[in-house]
């Protein structure tokens, strides 16, 4: 019988995985965003289809860190990255790094179904867990189930995502606009079954909504520079 301690220690580590993810959005963002949360997607009015569409090309080119034209695993399996580079990275590149981690964990860390933790970190399958492997758990369950997402977007199976594949989920996105207006109202938006749509949909008010600030910040740095000069 796998023992169950192992189940209770991988939900004590996924909460840290979660609220290492949560700290990373909170220092990221300035105080006026962290109101916004995916539970906000309930109080939007509209959703503008050609700002959707940018918003998914903006998230794949974020996570696309090395320009190739296609997100990899290694590309989105970058927890450990963040965390070593907290003390060491430059202020832009940590709060990008951010940035990153915060898109993969809404897109590449949901599974609607269930998963053997044990057996996945058992990786050499001889039915026990050896100290190295009980060690690398949390890395082994967070990178197979960054495997299966990726693998759900990989349609022609090379191993990386490339655009087309990434935005083919937005392919239809005009028939959900009922009355033809480009935008998808509160009525449309609730019959949307669609999970990456949706999280387009959210991503797509955050970047606006992270946009809006890093503007008001520049001209509040820009005001503050001329009254020191006077």
């Amino acid at each position: 019988m796998r023992p169950k301690p192992f189940f209770f220690i991988f939900s004590i580590t996924t909460l840290l995985l979660a609220s290492i993810t949560l700290v990373a959005q909170e220092r990221e963002r300035p105080a006026p965003a962290r109101s916004l949360s995916a539970d906000a997607f309930s109080t939007w009015a509209l959703a503008d289809i050609d700002e959707v569409r940018e918003a998914s090309k903006e998230t794949f080119k974020l996570l696309d860190a090395n320009n190739s034209g296609s997100i990899t695993l290694d590309e989105i399996d970058i927890l450990e990255e963040l965390i070593e580079g907290e003390e060491s990275l430059p202020v832009e590149e940590l709060a990008e790094l951010r940035q990153r981690l915060n898109i993969v964990s809404r897109t590449f860390m949901h599974l609607e179904e269930e998963i053997d933790h044990f057996e996945i970190a058992d990786t050499d399958h001889d039915g026990s867990l050896s100290e190295a492997e009980f060690d690398l758990q949390e890395a082994s369950v967070r990178t197979h189930i960054l495997q299966l997402n990726l693998d759900s977007f990989d349609k022609d199976k090379n191993g990386g995502i490339e655009e087309r594949e990434f935005t083919a989920h937005l392919d239809d996105v005009e028939d959900l606009d009922t009355d033809g207006d480009g935008s998808l109202s509160r009525a449309e938006l609730r019959g949307i079954e669609n999970r990456r749509l949706l999280q387009d949909i959210r991503v797509s008010a955050w970047q606006g909504q992270a946009r809006t600030e890093r503007r008001a910040a520049t001209q509040s740095r820009s005001d503050s520079k001329k009254e020191e000069s006077r």
